[in-house]
């Protein structure tokens, strides 16, 4: 699925998400604009819910890092979801969200001291510790501190499982910034056994993004069920939580085949199930699972106002629209692939190729190289579909840009979540000399 759950288009070629119509929204909000639609979000937390129906013990946390913003955290919280942070600045929004931070897993590989101070103030759920260093400066931030509650641990580990995928978003090969070397592994939990303050929960490991095949989860999970079985057997400790971590992928363009969410759960959930029930392990592990981009991915659509259209005879024809890298820098960071249509020429054919290109001053920004659409012209509208995650979140203010609004849709409402910054924001930090 590339366009969000509740898009539909008349037989005049008007677009609602929502059940909103989209052009309306662009005259009050103006482009670019990040639309997300709420029933897909829903949809998706549902079908991620399926774990849960097979494996009870199990939690199910939406990475933050695919989008962070206030109306999200509210929106998923009502859902019952947990949350993985990976800084004061997620963890400082989800709390203004009114989510407790009990429901929170705090990730990093190098966490700053103010950032874990923040998370020990806050009594967050659960501190995903990287690495021995980390866990010698929790224990002194601790003590000179003076905190008296127990701190819930996970240690990330490097799986050295191979999951296909971007060179840039890999992270469970061995030659990786993040994790404890499995053969570091139990040295490190005997370190943080020693220490009264600590809790340590279990393990996690994150083994990449964009991941359309099940069976390096159901490899990760094997591992982790025969770490754990270790533990217990030769240290006395039993892995109360195994986290696989998140990385499930989604379509972006119909050259795309991810498995539905709906099955990927239903097939992991088995997997853990059977994996658990087979093993000799005294407790059954509550199992973590964190997904963010396949959440909120393609509820998003971005559209932006076509300012013109340049052809060079028999090379290329660039249509130049208002936004670009500033607002969606996946393209130039990883060369990422979209889907678009000229939203007020839906039911035109879709005959010719052009390179839609930003507005930076950077060569590299182009949003989308040599794709089909309807007929451009200047004064037409541009819609980018599956831009949920990563987008705002990895936004910029390059060339003293204005990020754009978002809204979400639902129900034949709209509400604004993210006002479009001002001039005067652009300079609120700057200092005169």
């Amino acid at each position: 699925m590339i366009k969000p759950k509740s898009m539909l288009v008349d037989k005049r070629g008007d677009v609602q998400i929502g059940g909103c119509k989209i052009m309306p929204l662009i005259e009050t909000y103006g482009t670019p604009l990040y639309i997300m639609d709420v029933e897909t979000i829903r949809s998706t937390v549902q079908a991620y819910k399926k774990l849960l129906s097979i494996y009870p013990n199990s939690k199910v946390a939406y990475a933050s890092k695919a989008l962070s913003i206030t109306a999200l955290y509210q929106l998923l919280g009502e859902e019952g979801l947990f949350f993985d942070v990976v800084s004061d600045g997620e963890l400082y929004t989800l709390l203004n969200a009114g989510i407790p931070a009990h429901r929170a897993y705090f990730h990093g590989n190098n966490k700053s001291n103010d950032e874990i101070r923040y998370a020990l103030e806050q009594e967050v759920g659960c501190l995903v510790v990287d690495n021995k260093d980390e866990l010698k400066r929790i224990e002194t931030i601790y003590k000179k501190n003076k905190f008296t509650h127990k701190v819930a641990i996970l240690f990330r580990i490097v799986p050295e499982i191979e999951a296909h995928t971007h060179d840039f978003v890999k992270t469970g090969q061995r030659d990786s910034k993040f994790g404890v070397l499995q053969e570091n592994l139990f040295d490190v939990i005997k370190y943080a056994l020693s220490m009264s303050f600590i809790h340590f929960r279990g393990i996690h490991a994150h083994i990449g993004s964009q991941i359309f095949d099940v069976e390096p989860y159901r490899f990760l999970l094997e591992k982790f069920v025969s770490i754990a079985e270790k533990a217990q057997n030769e240290m006395g400790v039993s892995m109360e939580e195994i986290s696989l971590g998140g990385g499930i992928g989604i379509q972006y363009t119909e050259d795309d085949d991810p498995p539905s969410i709906d099955n990927f759960m239903l097939t992991i959930a088995s997997a853990i199930k059977d994996t658990i029930d087979k093993s000799n392990l005294k407790i059954k592990p509550t199992i973590v699972i964190e997904p963010g981009r396949s959440i909120v991915a393609t509820a998003g659509v971005t559209v932006y106002n076509i300012g013109a259209v340049k052809t060079i005879p028999d090379k290329r024809t660039y249509v130049s629209v208002d936004g670009g890298m500033a607002d969606n820098p996946r393209p130039i960071t990883y060369n990422a692939v979209y889907s678009a249509d000229i939203m007020n020429k839906m039911n035109d054919p879709k005959t010719n190729k052009v390179t839609v290109a930003g507005k930076f001053c950077e060569s590299g920004d182009i949003l989308l190289k040599d794709i089909l659409l309807q007929k451009p012209e200047a004064g037409d509208i541009l819609m980018v579909y599956v831009t949920g995650a990563y987008n705002y979140s990895m936004s910029s203010n390059y060339n003293r840009y204005r990020k754009p609004a978002m809204i979400f849709v639902e129900k034949g409402q709209h509400k604004l979540v993210l006002k479009r910054e001002t001039l005067a924001d652009i300079i609120r930090n700057d200092v005169k000399l």
